[in-house]
């Protein structure tokens, strides 16, 4: 064996430019492998850090077909918690934010409200302290915080003392009773945990659906299982409660499941790509060992006659195949260390479990298994081909070299699968970007350019009602209206395309009465009078809100066009009275129609849409729209100070622009169809140099045939004809097996597509040609050569 790898060494080391091509070729590919390998194992493949993660579900309530998942009602999950006996635990978690005051600037902390058996059913021990005790999840009693590791460690320095401490959250004290271990929810972006603390008033609610819900199976109980439960229970209920259940269902839904789903088929197709990539970097790496091959006929014939036996032929070749792997891989590894941070870069700011992404032991596993597999599947078939030999022929030749026509094949079937493959990516990339530019081409129903929002939650004990909240919102949007370049500002409690959203039922006055469960919804907002201004939403009928709908005057409301298609086919809508269900039934008068805008983003269909005046409904959580005509260094840190103006305790975050949200809501699609494009390219690259390659050596072989042509009578042109034709033939076997192939693998990414057919013919034409040109040019440098073989030195060759 170690004779056999000096040797390797020794040859590769003779030709340093066939080992340098080849080792680049394989550290490309199998760096892509590695990279990508990496966030798959880390993303979808491996165990959430919790014990017995496998039993960990999320619950999600129903609504087809309008609502295929929605949050849970505290009502419903109380139900559930003394029915469902499939679980060992239940617990329930919502996402808040507190402001904390003290020393310095204030803060806004993000935070996750959560029962007493949310770290029961995690099977997790607190790192220092202890977690919230059954008295303590009750209003009034709830007064009590536990530190993220994080946290702790930027805040207290990783101090064992803050236990006790206390922490001034939203105006009142709260004591610092536990701290989290480090990897504990790596994937959520919380600070802090206080109790849920439930009110009576939440435990009577089935109406409202805000919180979310998990648990752990008990031993032995699958999700089917415990679906089947579920399901029953929500049958049940609906049957108890038709007024607020009927229609509704229950969903179980394995956590890591549930944490991935949006990802699963890009990267699994990005996983494919890669691989797909590796084997076009394999067949290249074939072709070169085929044609090295030849060079060595007359060595290997030696050998064979010295006593060589041809598996001792075929195991020195195939370490020196290994050899090349074993340095293609060793780059690779450095080159995927590097690309990850690229990958990183490029990835969507909401992908999971991202902090768990880097080369592990598990990618280093993968990567060693792809070493050796890739040594042996280029290697293989050129080591039995060059050990299949006519010996007295090989001899005879004196080294000259010789035309064996299974080379040929194999050459041959090579650049046919590299340009197959190389179609099957470039079609995918095809369908990828013609999906996103009609994606991009979406108007989202409202004008994005030169708009800032400015997000901040009032915290209800210093501002116990609506009066006191609107008049801080009123008093902070004047000062943000002075400030220069501003041209309009609105606010509203939830943004379009931020990620949250507000969904109530609405009733329309004459029409007859409905069950609740059969109650229409809309996405409703709450707004300042110049919102629709600053949002750049047209009005298409009636009129705008304006400072006279304050609280106390006649309730108004404004309804998109959807809404008032959907409901009012055939009637004027002003003037028209609606019920929006938020507090005691109250019929406001429609006085406009405002334009349809994308909720959720782009790629999701619009939904109606229902806006009542701030001032009459408001709330302690908001999002401000600010359009300037110009945004000045330093405008960020200006509205901060606005905001401090008014009251020097409110913290302000997530300053950003309106155009980072709309960004933002293709960032997956962006971050697929811009991989795909760079494999492709890439593939597209080692297609056309693996048929270059063979043409240029076929020509090289040719030399004499070509020269008896030539003095025979034969023209440049029909040597032309002749090389580009052979590699015609070649690259249209190849747009064939690759065309097949392609449409069978579009079928993978079409759940991804965006008003796209999985079979677009006019992305399958395009890329067929585009191929097709690119193979054609890199056959014609070969046959331009063949065209200037001299008829008197070929023959005396």
């Amino acid at each position: 064996m170690f004779s056999d790898l000096r040797f390797a060494l020794r040859q590769l080391y003779k030709q340093p430019g066939f080992t340098a091509v080849a080792v680049l070729t394989l550290a490309l590919g199998i760096g892509a492998c590695t990279a990508i390998f990496s966030v798959v194992n880390a993303v979808l493949l491996r165990p959430i850090d919790y014990p017995d993660s496998q039993r960990l579900m999320v619950l999600r309530e129903t609504n087809l077909p309008q609502f295929p998942e929605f949050s849970i009602a505290p009502a419903n999950y109380r139900d559930w918690q003394q029915q469902a006996d499939a679980f060992a635990q239940l617990y329930a978690i919502r996402n808040a934010s507190y402001n904390l005051t003290g020393d310095g600037d204030p803060v806004r902390l993000i935070a996750a409200r959560v029962t007493t058996s949310y770290f029961e059913a995690l099977a997790v021990k607190p790192l220092l302290g202890r977690f919230f005790s059954t008295e303590e999840d009750a209003p009034g009693k709830d007064k009590v915080v536990i530190l993220t590791h994080g946290y702790w460690q930027r805040q207290f320095g990783g101090r064992a003392s803050v236990l006790g401490e206390a922490l001034r959250l939203n105006g009142e004290s709260y004591a610092v009773v536990g701290v989290m271990p480090e990897n504990f929810n790596r994937n959520s972006r919380a600070e802090i945990y206080t109790p849920m603390a439930f009110t009576d008033e939440d435990w009577q609610s089935r109406g409202g659906h805000y919180v979310a819900a998990g648990g752990r199976l008990k031993p032995g109980v699958t999700p089917a299982q415990a679906q089947s439960q579920m399901a029953l229970i929500a049958e049940r209920l609906a049957t108890q409660y038709p007024d607020t259940n009927k229609g509704w269902g229950v969903k179980v839904i394995p956590q890591l499941e549930y944490l991935t789903r949006d990802l699963r088929t890009i990267l699994f197709c990005l996983l494919g790509a890669v691989g797909a990539l590796l084997l076009i970097a394999c067949a290249n790496v074939a072709n070169l060992l085929l044609a090295r091959a030849t060079s060595r006929h007359r060595e290997i014939s030696i050998r064979s006659a010295l006593g060589a036996q041809r598996w001792q032929v075929v195991r020195q070749l195939l370490t020196e195949s290994l050899l090349l792997a074993f340095c293609g891989g060793l780059l690779g590894i450095l080159a995927a260390r590097f690309g990850l941070s690229a990958l990183l870069a490029l990835a969507p700011s909401d992908l999971p479990r991202a902090k768990e992404i880097g080369l592990d032991g598990g990618a280093l596993v993968f990567t060693t298994l792809l070493i050796v597999l890739t040594g042996f599947g280029f290697g293989l078939v050129p080591a039995l081909q060059s050990a299949r030999l006519n010996l007295v022929g090989a001899l005879k030749e004196g080294g000259r070299g010789g035309s064996d026509s299974s080379r040929h094949f194999a050459r041959h079937s090579l650049v046919v699968t590299e340009i197959a493959l190389a179609l099957i990516l470039l079609v995918g990339a095809g369908l990828l970007i013609r999906s996103f530019t009609r994606l991009q081409s979406v108007n989202p129903g409202f004008n994005a350019e030169d708009a800032v929002m400015v997000n901040f939650s009032i915290p209800t004990e210093k501002y116990p009602d609506g009066a006191k909240q609107f008049a801080f919102i009123d008093a902070v949007r004047k000062r943000f209206e002075a400030l220069p370049g501003v041209k309009a500002v609105g606010a509203t409690q939830v943004l379009p395309f931020s990620g949250s959203d507000y969904v109530l039922g609405f009733t329309i006055n004459g029409r007859p009465p409905v069950a609740p469960s059969d109650t229409p919804s809309s996405n409703y907002f709450s707004v300042t009078p110049d919102y629709f201004k600053a949002m750049g939403i047209p009005l298409l009928r009636g009129r705008t809100f304006n400072e006279q709908d304050r609280e106390g005057a006649a309730r108004v409301a404004i309804i998109s066009k959807s809404l008032a298609d959907q409901y009012f086919p055939n009637e004027d809508p002003l003037g028209k009275q609606i019920n929006i269900t938020n507090g005691p039934e109250t019929w406001r008068e429609i006085v406009g129609v405002v334009g349809d805008i994308k909720a959720y983003g782009l790629d999701r269909d619009t939904a109606v849409q229902s806006y009542e005046p701030l001032a009459q409904v408001p709330f302690n959580f908001m999002s401000f729209v600010v359009r300037t005509s110009s945004q000045q260094g330093g405008f960020a840190n200006a509205l901060r100070r606005e905001v401090y103006a008014v009251d020097k305790d409110q913290p302000v975050f997530r300053i950003e622009s309106l155009e980072s949200l709309v960004l933002a809501s293709s960032a997956r699609q962006r971050f697929a169809m811009t991989l795909f494009a760079l494999f492709s390219g890439i593939a597209l690259l080692l297609a056309a140099i693996g048929i270059y390659g063979v043409m240029s050596y076929s020509v090289s072989q040719r030399t004499g045939e070509f020269g008896i042509r030539m003095a025979l009578g034969a023209q440049p042109r029909d040597l032309l004809r002749l090389v580009l034709g052979q590699g015609a033939r070649l690259t249209a076997l190849g747009i064939v097996a690759g065309l097949i192939g392609a449409i069978a693998a579009a079928q993978v990414v079409q759940s991804i597509l965006f008003q796209t057919g999985a079979r677009d013919p006019l992305t399958f034409t395009l890329i067929s040609a585009l191929l097709g040109v690119v193979a054609i040019l890199a056959c014609l440098f070969p046959a331009l050569r063949a065209t200037s073989v001299d008829p008197v030195v070929a023959l005396r060759e």
